[in-house]
């Protein structure tokens, strides 16, 4: 799947998901599709690009307004989101997606950099989706994207998933310095 702008690749791929790229991508023998949810224009254009490079087809929105009228249009696999952003933040869409469209809450990748603060706490301690606190390595989010599909498909298969932290946190080295850092 190519288009003018990014180019999917599988031949060069320098990624430790290579082993499972296969069968995280394709969904019933095409693309999986994943909702954006980001108001950063910049960070957004980041991710759809880096994840459209894997072969994913995303669909990008900047709030939850939009996200939600997204997933009324169209199937999504999985639904990348901030948690804070304009017009409808990111847990007012998740329980709008609850009422609407209940199965793919278990899809959710949940993506902020306010963790931290007592609302979210709550939120993301009482929801089923996966949290990538920011900033995090593109690597980080593709890892998070692998494990998502491969405990859904276990789920199908009926095989007990393990018990595992939602949050994942960018992982340091043994120097101490996070991948993708210098020292």
């Amino acid at each position: 799947m190519t288009n003018r702008r990014t180019v999917c690749y599988f031949t060069n791929m320098h990624s430790t998901a290579t082993t499972m790229i296969g069968r995280a991508l394709l969904s019933g023998g095409e693309a999986k599709r994943i909702l954006l949810v980001e108001d950063d224009a910049e960070l957004s254009a980041m991710l759809k690009e880096f994840l459209e490079a894997y072969c994913y087809r995303v669909s990008a929105v900047s709030n939850g307004v939009d996200a939600l009228k997204a997933i009324m249009e169209r199937t999504f696999e999985l639904v990348i989101c901030d948690v804070m952003m304009p017009k409808m933040a990111g847990d007012a869409f998740y329980y709008a997606v609850q009422r609407v469209k209940p199965a793919l809450c278990e899809r959710f990748i949940f993506i902020t950099a306010h963790g931290d603060t007592q609302r979210m706490q709550e939120f993301l301690s009482h929801v089923r989706g996966m949290v990538l606190m920011k900033p995090f390595h593109l690597e980080d989010l593709l890892q998070t994207i692998l494990l998502l599909f491969r405990d859904l498909e276990d789920a199908q298969r009926g095989v007990p998933l393990p018990e595992r932290p939602r949050v994942v946190l960018p992982l340091q080295s043994a120097t101490g310095v996070p991948p993708g850092m210098s020292a």
